[in-house]
């Protein structure tokens, strides 16, 4: 496989960012894996680059690992070719250099590197095809070690976020024959995601404290909201936001606010969180009160809103996330943990 990096051209594109792209190109053969491997060690491409693949498949194996390391690197994929057009002149040419995207196929094994991005886009003319995953020279003995490459894939899928069911619908095409997926059935696979995933939703306890955690990944960055009970503290509110080189913004702007069902409920908690960077995340916490936590729990939908004051029309921090597929947990929590509530001693 042949892998190429664009980097910004111009001191705009540098300042503006958003101008960084790789293109994996061509057949996937032992050693790609490692090659990749080096290949962003040597570009050190940013995270949220995409990744565009042009691929009719190859080695199986070989395309998890590039689908880890892209994962693991933070990029995106999506299909065809993203090439620099010189030809193409403009009034901003001196700013911005002209880029043409191309359709391409994402087929086979190449479908296991196109996984492995944390957003997932399917661009107009773009060809996705499936069938079932095997060795090409299949013997007796290979048997055995086609069950463990099924339960590989089978993980590697579940690892990176998409439905049990996509296995099943490749499994379902002979290997030597290819079935081209229409966009609408990916989406409901969760292989395409476009700029923004679903949330997900999980229960989790440490440190004397368990809360339930809605995570999402977006073009704005990787995100996380949760409600939570710390023994003997009560409920709290808990928000981690991906910076992307607003730390300053996030950690300082005077107005912090809890949104619930879009934004048609705000609770104030500007003078009593607590923001603290760590790494490319910044952390919002807020001690809340039973009501506070009863309105999130019953709500469809919560997020933390950051802005300089009450009627400014932009802000920082994370869009309310949907509650469906955690609405169970969030009421289960509260209900638990309400009586506690109660009992703990009142202070003025």
């Amino acid at each position: 496989m042949q892998f190429e990096f664009t980097d910004p051209q111009t001191e705009f594109e540098r300042l503006i960012g958003g101008s960084f792209s790789i293109n994996a190109l061509g057949t996937i053969r032992a050693g790609d894996g490692l090659k990749f491997r080096e290949f962003v060690e040597r570009s050190a491409p940013p995270p949220r680059t995409t990744v565009y693949i042009d691929s009719s498949g190859g080695n199986v194996e070989e395309a998890m690992i590039i689908g880890r390391i892209i994962r693991d690197c933070w990029f995106s994929t999506s299909i065809g070719r993203y090439l620099l057009n010189r030809n193409e002149i403009s009034d901003v040419s001196h700013l911005m250099t002209a880029r043409v995207r191309l359709p391409g196929r994402c087929m086979s094994a190449a479908t296991l590197i196109f996984l492995g991005g944390r957003l997932r886009y399917f661009p107009q003319g773009s060809e996705f095809g499936v069938h079932q995953f095997s060795f090409k020279n299949p013997s007796p003995n290979d048997v055995g070690q086609t069950q463990l490459l099924s339960a590989r894939i089978a993980r590697f899928m579940a690892d990176m976020g998409v439905s049990p069911d996509f296995l099943e619908f490749s499994s379902s095409v002979r290997s030597d024959s290819i079935l081209i997926a229409d966009e609408d059935n990916l989406k409901k696979l969760s292989v395409v995601t476009g700029g923004e995933t679903d949330t997900s939703w999980t229960v989790q306890a440490r440190a004397n404290m368990i809360y339930v955690r809605g995570e999402r990944d977006s073009l704005y960055g990787h995100h996380k909201v949760m409600l939570g009970h710390t023994r003997g503290a009560g409920f709290f509110f808990w928000a981690v936001i991906e910076a992307q080189g607003r730390e300053d913004e996030l950690t300082t702007l005077g107005l912090v606010e809890i949104v619930l069902n879009g934004e048609e409920e705000r609770i104030d908690i500007s003078n009593r969180c607590e923001r603290v960077v760590s790494g490319i995340y910044v952390n919002v916490f807020a001690k809340i009160t039973q009501a506070e936590a009863q309105a999130i729990a019953h709500s469809t939908s919560f997020g933390v809103q950051i802005r300089f004051w009450l009627d400014s029309p932009t802000f920082l921090g994370i869009a309310a996330m949907p509650t469906a597929g955690g609405t169970e947990q969030l009421e289960t929590i509260y209900d638990a943990f309400s009586k506690d509530e109660r009992t703990l001693p009142r202070t003025s």
